[in-house]
């Protein structure tokens, strides 16, 4: 029998979609405008980080989900080239979750980009309560970041940071959301599914910690 989830929680990794010199001289033009301006605030922007956070400019290279079951967290990587495929794998795992998808500043990255990723990919969610990013609630979307700070954003920490001050094993080791993309040249595919496995259950084991008042979950892999 197919598994059924009462919870979900998901990360991506992402990378540009193609190199800028790829869009039209126009395009090109518009987003160095966009790029420039966001150096103001960013020092390191450039435009292979500026595709990667931007859904309809950078695509997925890598979706980890999971979940807790018998106080252990089970994770599943979809990872590779083959962005249609991923999606296509994480579609058939969202259609079987009944309850919250679960994440860290989900609602302000993840969520949307993927929801622009199908989009692109001509996919409709498998389950239709994904699509709903309404704020202020604790489902569809749990994003923890969010609830923890009462959408504050300003009061947020990084993951890594807030993972610490719980006593909790940070999920960053030596790769980091800026060295995505040099690890996908290298063809490091494992190296960024466990990266991004780490960072599913870090926020799943804040989640017990924060909302639950639970003990922290072992990790194993799973699968669906």
């Amino acid at each position: 029998m197919t598994a059924q989830f009462d919870h979900l929680a998901l990360d991506i990794e992402t990378i540009p979609a193609k190199p800028l010199s790829e869009y039209s001289e126009a395009t090109q033009q518009q987003l160095e405008r966009r790029i420039a301006k966001a150096t103001e605030y960013d020092p390191d922007m450039s435009y292979e980080k500026f595709a990667s956070l931007n859904g309809d400019l950078g695509r997925i290279v890598c979706l980890s989900v999971g979940y807790v079951k018998d106080e252990k967290i089970r994770t599943k990587s979809f990872c590779g080239e083959d962005e249609h495929a991923i999606l296509m794998d994480f579609n058939e795992v969202m259609g079987r979750v009944s309850g919250p998808f679960i994440t860290y500043n989900g609602l302000g990255f993840d969520i949307p980009f993927i929801l622009h990723r199908l989009c692109h990919h001509a996919m409709r969610p498998a389950n239709p309560r994904f699509a709903n990013t309404k704020r202020y609630q604790y489902e569809p979307h749990l994003d923890v970041m969010m609830c923890y700070n009462n959408w504050d954003n300003r009061a947020s920490l990084p993951l890594g940071v807030l993972a610490e001050t719980y006593g909790l094993p940070s999920p960053k080791g030596d790769l980091s959301g800026a060295t995505v993309y040099p690890a996908y040249l290298a063809g490091e595919f494992d190296r960024i599914a466990r990266y991004c496995e780490m960072d599913v259950a870090t926020t799943l084991n804040l989640w017990r910690k924060i909302m639950l008042f639970q003990d922290c979950a072992a990790c194993e892999l799973f699968e669906t």
